[in-house]
């Protein structure tokens, strides 16, 4: 009898227990939104965050200072320009937090603003019957263009050299098989880079071409029909190199049949 009422106890006690870290661990993963004294006045808190938790089912929560806050909207922030009010000005948000499961639901509170619902909600907003704010579009960051560092020059001739065999590599267009796509074509797919870095790893190029020091196709036991190829990873690099200047042929629009 004793042990039951024992086992009741324990059974009751790490229920507790658990639901107590759960509810601790929700609270410590809540996001709080700082929105300055003239934005909680006309209560532009309550209009914009119960759209967003209604579309993605995460809860924000506003606060009024910006001590212990994860995310700010403000005037004064140097993060991305959100919307502006009647007179021009410019409300900027600002992430704060470091916490990754944090900043995972800040970048999907960032998204939606982005999103035709989020500028909608924004300019939907009205304070006696005046709409207030004009959403922006977010200034997308330069990005540097990367740059391969091969040997161009090598990267042609050893494509002339092994992949003319099936491919048109330069301005031949009688080089190659029909049914190898040309090289000015591979490389207006968008994947083209991921394509011709990791090429010699996929069927049929795996069979027949060696990378020195990292893979020998003579190692493989699928019968080799033609002659081997020897590359190094440097030439790997040379053809991405040469492969990049190349202009990309155009395939025309995708077909629409609606």
């Amino acid at each position: 009898m004793f042990v039951k009422i024992l086992d009741k106890i324990l059974l009751i006690f790490f229920s507790f227990l658990i639901i107590f870290f759960q509810v601790k661990n929700a609270l410590s993963e809540e996001v709080y939104l700082h929105f300055p004294e003239e934005l909680l006045m006309i209560e532009f808190d309550k209009h914009i965050l119960p759209r967003f938790k209604f579309k993605t089912q995460i809860s924000i929560k506003s606060k009024k200072t910006s001590e212990n806050t994860d995310l700010s909207i403000d005037v004064k922030n140097e993060g991305i320009s959100v919307f502006s009010d009647l007179n021009g000005i410019v409300y900027k948000i600002e992430k704060i937090t470091s916490d990754e499961i944090k900043l995972n639901k800040i970048e999907k509170f960032i998204d939606w603003l982005r999103s035709p619902s989020g500028i909608s909600a924004i300019e939907g907003f009205q304070f006696n019957g005046t709409p207030m704010f004009k959403a922006l579009k977010f200034e997308k960051q330069n990005e540097k263009e990367f740059v391969f560092e091969g040997d161009i020059k090598n990267g042609l001739l050893v494509s002339q050299k092994h992949c003319k065999r099936c491919h048109v590599v330069d301005d031949n267009a009688f080089a190659g098989i029909d049914s190898s796509p040309s090289f000015h074509a591979m490389r207006s797919f968008e994947d083209w880079e991921e394509r011709f870095r990791a090429f010699w790893t996929v069927s049929p190029h795996l069979n027949v071409i060696s990378i020195k020091e990292v893979y020998d196709a003579g190692s493989k036991l699928s019968p080799v029909v033609i002659a081997p190829i020897e590359l190094s990873l440097d030439d790997i690099d040379d053809i991405l190199s040469y492969v990049s200047k190349i202009k990309p042929k155009d395939l025309g629009k995708p077909i629409n049949f609606w």
